[in-house]
């Protein structure tokens, strides 16, 4: 698919249209495939829709502002989508993510694998794996267990057996097609386990939190582990093969396993030429569970252990494990944000939740300051949550702290939000029957950098 073709299905201009300005694009891409090329390659909890990227990236592009061979950045990579668009931009890319899942999937997903390395791979790692899976149930079956396996770290009670063991034996047998054709290979197939483990574990489906079948429904819940990870592999290697043929593999894309409050280590200053990002809406323990979708297929399919990634989302932006101290004067620079937490004072609600939070990603518009180029592009896509029953505007608030840190407002572009994979309503003070309304909106905040 050519550039201009790709084009023509992102929104309501044509592809014979000048898009004069970005208030000509209509942002919601209603009904469009959020799922071309490696974007679909896996499951990630609020996923940014990759046609706000493309779009952005080709304005700037045709403006003069960003040209081939500059570098993006994204602060919270998640599953990878500005860093993917990134590529398929002629552009390199930079991020970082404190989730260690999340790095392998941007990796996986924006790094492009030759197709005859990649056929290669697949044939290695699917031959004798049905012969050998076959004499893993029958082991379990005769003897409780398979002796020559060695189990992932996850909890009890959250996997049928003995797919548990067919998963731990596609692992290992990953692990053999990093020692002979190398990381990149392996981290694509790790994927396709990951998805399989969701899919085969008693996690509900539609749920990024973890929450478990009911009993019932797990006595009942017997997943064909093979046939499974077959399907999937199948569906990713041709997404790959489409991805890898479009790509230049001569670009560079890094992905960090760091923290955006201190980003300036690893990217370094005055590098980014744009940047495009998706931060967490909150917490993640009461908004967007990262580390809880992520925590089994990392278990079984990485190299991290349970502790790490248990503490992925106390370590989000807000979380518990504080890294900041608390800025006081945080209030003076956001009118808007000292209205809310005024509000939320008066109604005794979460307004120390609220404060870390900002606080936080105070600190990440300050490194991405650092990091950018003055005067280039900053992309700022937000949801406006409510907490305690308060809606906090958080676009608004991103304005004003970014402004004072000397950015330049230049767009706030609303958008409808059609296909992110969000909950539209729960339940804010842990009151069973109350809920209230979360997110149905985004607003993408445009400034240019000090």
């Amino acid at each position: 698919m050519t550039r201009d073709s790709r084009q023509a299905t992102l929104g309501s201009i044509s592809e014979s249209d000048e898009i004069e300005s970005l208030e000509d694009i209509d942002w919601t891409f209603k009904g469009v495939d959020t799922r071309e090329y490696t974007h679909g390659l896996h499951n990630y909890p609020a996923r940014m829709v990759p046609q706000i990227v493309d779009r952005l990236l080709s304005f700037y592009k045709d403006e003069g502002v960003v040209e081939e061979g500059d570098l993006v950045y994204d602060p919270f990579s998640g599953s990878g989508t500005t860093s993917v668009e990134a590529r398929l931009h002629g552009l390199n890319a930079e991020a970082n993510d404190i989730n260690p899942f999340a790095v392998m999937l941007s990796q996986a997903k924006a790094i492009p694998l030759e197709r005859a390395g990649l056929s290669d791979a697949r044939d290695a790692l699917l031959e004798g794996l049905s012969d050998e899976l076959r004499e893993v149930r029958e082991e379990f079956k005769s003897e409780g267990e398979v002796s020559w396996l060695e189990m992932p770290d996850v909890r009890d009670g959250w996997f049928p057996e003995p797919q548990l063991h067919e998963l731990a034996h596609i692992r290992d047998r990953i692990d053999d097609i990093e020692d002979e054709f190398g990381i990149e290979y392996a981290r694509f197939f790790r994927l396709v386990l990951s998805h399989t483990t969701r899919k085969v574990s008693y996690q509900r489906n539609g749920e990024f939190k973890r929450y478990r079948l009911s009993e019932e429904d797990r006595e009942d819940h017997d997943p064909n582990v093979e046939d499974t990870f077959t399907k999937k592999l199948k569906k990713n290697y041709d997404l790959m093969v489409g991805y890898s043929e479009k790509v230049d593999h001569s670009l560079d894309t890094t992905i960090h396993y760091s923290d955006s409050r201190s980003a300036v280590e690893d990217v370094g200053e005055e590098k980014a030429d744009i940047v495009i990002t998706s931060p967490p809406y909150g917490d993640h323990r009461t908004t967007v569970a990262y580390g809880q979708f992520s925590q089994d297929p990392a278990l079984l399919t990485g190299k991290v252990g349970y502790d790490e990634m248990k503490d992925v989302d106390k370590n989000g932006l807000g979380g518990k494990n504080q890294v900041l101290e608390p800025l006081s004067e945080l209030e003076e620079y956001s009118p808007t944000l000292k209205a809310t937490l005024d509000t939320l004072r008066e109604k005794d609600g979460r307004s120390d939740d609220a404060m870390n939070f900002f606080r936080d990603y105070y600190a990440v518009m300050e490194q991405v300051a650092e990091i950018t180029k003055s005067g280039q592009p900053v992309a700022w896509v937000v949801a406006n949550r409510t907490m305690s029953r308060v809606n906090i505007p958080t676009h608004l608030i991103t304005r004003e702290l970014c402004e004072h840190l000397g950015y330049e407002f230049t767009h706030n572009l609303p958008r409808e939000i059609p296909n992110k994979t969000l909950p539209w309503e729960n339940a804010p003070e842990n009151v069973e029957g109350t809920k209230g309304n979360l997110m149905a909106n985004e607003n993408i905040v445009i400034l240019r950098a000090p």
